[in-house]
């Protein structure tokens, strides 16, 4: 049985308003280099591009191969008996319109790698998951190494992301500010990326702190997120992670571990697909017919075949890519635009993977 002082905390976290949109471009989403993202005494990605633009190195992959985030959908995947209601809803939920954005400059997720270099501070956060110690997953500490350039995302969610690919281990925070007593955030935890990538569910857990995760559904931040190695290694070998504003409220099914909050007119508990859920862009889809760029060429060969999981509330429908100062100046050379599917596609064409077993996370 639930603390019922510690699930309402967690809740509170999970039921965050991530990127809650107030114009169509601060809602959609989230670096020119030769070679990769860095911080301070971070360690470079390995993705790299020729001179004439072509792909050179296959870019780094966290999670193990069978981790639900690394494999394919498959040629016959069984597609869920709602799948055109659930798709029919989540295609016009947002007042911005009906197009897919990426997160970049704000309500995304900020990546700064980490090294033995890097320096090391204690964190206090609201709510602490692995990696966190406290009373019951309350009032917590944990450390983690935090490049000097490091910056958590300037809108709503306030996320930070360090990697320290060598220890293949990710620190990541939600609601993260720097005080003059040190960091401080609403929640963080830890994940192996040598790991599936999920973890424990929620529901029966004694120790119910050890499912949280910075995102609303229990994600790993990197889980999901567009990569500047990826973009220039011509390939997204993994599954994204999509957020809108019609979330299901209060249930999930994994690879979520949590349930995203209700939240007044956005997500409510009797209608949306819930934290984990599937979809898939439609693979008969012939991709050299949309008058793509390379880099939307790219992102949706990925929702071809690895799909997305739904992980969040957004104001928009929207995908995450590296907020971080490095690989926002990639983006900005023309690499990847926050509106790079605009009027590219039809999202009528995505349709849900059969949902696996729901549970009730009691917050909606």
């Amino acid at each position: 049985m639930y603390n019922t002082l510690a699930l309402s905390l967690f809740l509170l976290a999970c039921g965050s308003t991530t990127p809650a949109a107030t114009a169509p471009d601060s809602s959609a989403g989230r670096n020119p280099g030769s070679g990769g993202t860095t911080g301070t005494g971070g360690a470079m990605s390995t993705g790299g591009v020729s001179a004439a633009g072509g792909a050179t190195t296959a870019a780094w992959r966290p999670f193990s191969d069978d981790s639900p985030w690394n494999t394919p959908v498959g040629s016959n995947p069984t597609i869920d008996p709602n799948s055109q209601v659930l798709i029919a809803d989540w295609e016009t939920s947002s007042p911005y319109g009906e197009h897919l954005d990426v997160n970049i400059k704000g309500y995304s997720v900020p990546l700064f790698y980490a090294d033995t270099t890097t320096p090391t501070y204690t964190v206090r956060a609201d709510v602490g998951g692995f990696g966190w110690s406290g009373n019951n997953g309350q009032n917590t500490t944990g450390t983690m190494p935090i490049p000097d350039n490091a910056a958590p995302d300037p809108d709503s969610d306030h996320h930070l992301l360090v990697i320290d690919r060598l220890q293949m281990k990710e620190w990541g925070c939600w609601n993260m500010v720097k005080e003059t007593a040190g960091w401080h955030a609403g929640l963080c935890a830890t994940s192996d990326l040598k790991g599936t990538g999920v973890r424990p569910i929620a529901e029966g857990n004694p120790t119910w702190y050890t499912s949280a995760g910075a995102r609303a559904c229990g994600f790993p931040l990197v889980a999901g997120l567009i990569r500047v190695d990826e973009i220039q290694a011509g390939r997204i070998n993994h599954a994204l992670v999509v957020a809108y504003p019609h979330i299901r409220a209060g249930f999930y099914t994994p690879p979520a571990s949590t349930a995203q909050g209700a939240n007044g007119s956005g997500a409510q508990k009797d209608r949306g697909i819930p934290c984990g859920g599937h979809i898939q862009y439609d693979p008969s889809i012939n991709l050299d017919a949309l008058n793509l760029t390379r880099s939307g060429r790219i992102v949706l060969q990925a929702l071809q075949e690895y799909g997305a999981y739904v992980g969040d509330f957004s104001g928009a429908m929207s995908l995450y890519a590296d907020g971080s100062p490095d690989a926002q100046t990639y983006w900005d050379s023309g690499a990847l635009g926050t509106y790079e599917l605009q009027d590219k596609i039809d999202l009528a064409d995505f349709r849900v993977i059969q949902l696996g077993a729901l549970y009730d996370n009691g917050n909606g």
